[in-house]
């Protein structure tokens, strides 16, 4: 069988988690199948050097990659309209690691990794012309696709009552996490990385982009609330600044001095920092109020740090009982599961030893070995 994946979330800049899902999903899919024809398509201006990277993280033979330098966006717009084996050639499957972008092909079975649905549900959280994009790329992804792969059955139900798909169209495959991400004891390199990012404190950590959904005026606010009992506590936050960015900054520049001077935005972190970031950290916090699945969850646990993080949509599905899930919507709430964290030590190591066993049972083989299944069933 010729499967065609489609990498174009690979192939930028400043990578976030779906690039990272599409990463560990093509080269775990390299260690297991050596089978099946793989090629593995897409197309960049900046960033074409990606395709040497994969190159060298993926060495079997029966993987090959297809990069066009044209402008990623207006190929993506064009795949609708003209079918995708014009750049890449016939397949007798195709995979689309992103919703809500749907590949034109006409020999071939199309596979649609669903991740959320956020434009949908909480429309005011993104632009307009966004919402309406997605809404009409989405009705026809679903239509045409063969198979759907949703990372959550949250995102799975959210499908079911939004869109009415048929239940037995759509696989859960979970997301994984990968060994990258550990704990780690170098004093030495946690300092260094403290003193990279102006962390000189004990530090709460979140991480993800700041957006309306991560619930960030929320967690400023509570941090701003209970900053009088923790004085020896900063409040990091990684990540890029998002849509609506202005009116988080407007709230933080609101805030008392002595709760803002604590507060320390790192904008976007590269990959490797990631690890010592979360090792260094007391407590990581995950507020979000939607998510498809919420991995930075996993990554936290994997790197031996308790968690605190939101009773909706996917976080309890992912956290288990190995966090304190907390109502995002109230401030109360948040910040007593922060100070119960800081002040019991019992409840800490409790947390950390579950999230330990609790992240091992994700991994990225087990999405690869999964996905191979549902590419078997369509051939």
């Amino acid at each position: 069988m010729k499967i065609g994946i489609d990498i174009s979330c690979f192939l930028v800049k400043r990578k976030t988690g779906i690039s990272w899902y599409a990463y560990y999903l093509v080269t775990n899919l390299a260690k297991i199948d050596k089978e099946n024809l793989y090629i593995l398509f897409g197309c960049s201006i900046e960033k074409y050097k990606e395709k040497f990277y994969l190159q060298r993280k993926i060495k079997s033979e029966n993987f090959y990659i297809s990069v066009k330098i044209l402008p990623n966006k207006l190929v993506s717009s064009l795949q609708m309209i003209f079918p995708v084996e014009i750049l890449h050639g016939k397949f007798d499957l195709i995979h689309i690691l992103v919703q809500p972008y749907y590949c034109l092909n006409i020999y071939g079975k199309q596979i649609i990794t669903f991740h959320d649905l956020g434009y949908i549900i909480f429309p005011s959280w993104f632009h307009p012309l966004e919402v309406e994009t997605f809404k009409f790329a989405v009705i026809r992804a679903i239509r045409k696709s063969d198979k759907i792969i949703t990372v959550s059955n949250s995102t799975k139900e959210d499908l079911i009552n939004y869109f009415n798909v048929k239940p037995e169209k759509i696989s859960v495959v979970y997301e994984g996490v990968d060994d990258f991400f550990h704990r780690v004891e170098d004093k030495e390199r946690i300092e260094n990385i403290k003193r990279k990012y102006g962390i000189y404190k004990k530090y709460l950590l979140c991480v993800c982009t700041v957006e309306p959904k991560k619930n960030h005026i929320r967690l400023v606010n509570t941090f701003a609330k209970i900053k009088e009992k923790i004085p020896d506590y900063q409040l990091v936050i990684c990540g890029k600044l998002g849509w609506k960015k202005k009116e988080f900054l407007k709230k933080l520049n609101e805030l008392p001095v002595r709760v803002r001077k604590d507060i320390v935005l790192t904008n976007y972190v590269p990959y490797q920092d990631l690890p010592l970031l979360y090792s260094g950290s007391d407590i990581f916090i995950y507020p979000s109020l939607y998510e498809g699945f919420g991995l930075p969850i996993l990554e936290a646990m994997r790197c031996g740090v308790p968690v605190i993080t939101s009773n909706v949509s996917s976080m309890p599905e992912v956290a288990g009982d190995a966090a304190l899930l907390v109502n995002p919507r109230d401030e109360e709430e948040i910040g007593w599961a922060i100070l119960k964290l800081i002040e019991d030590n019992e409840l800490r190591k409790k947390l950390i030893e579950k999230g330990l066993k609790r992240s091992e049972m994700f991994t990225w083989e087990n999405t690869a070995k999964r996905t191979l299944e549902i590419y078997k069933e369509l051939s």
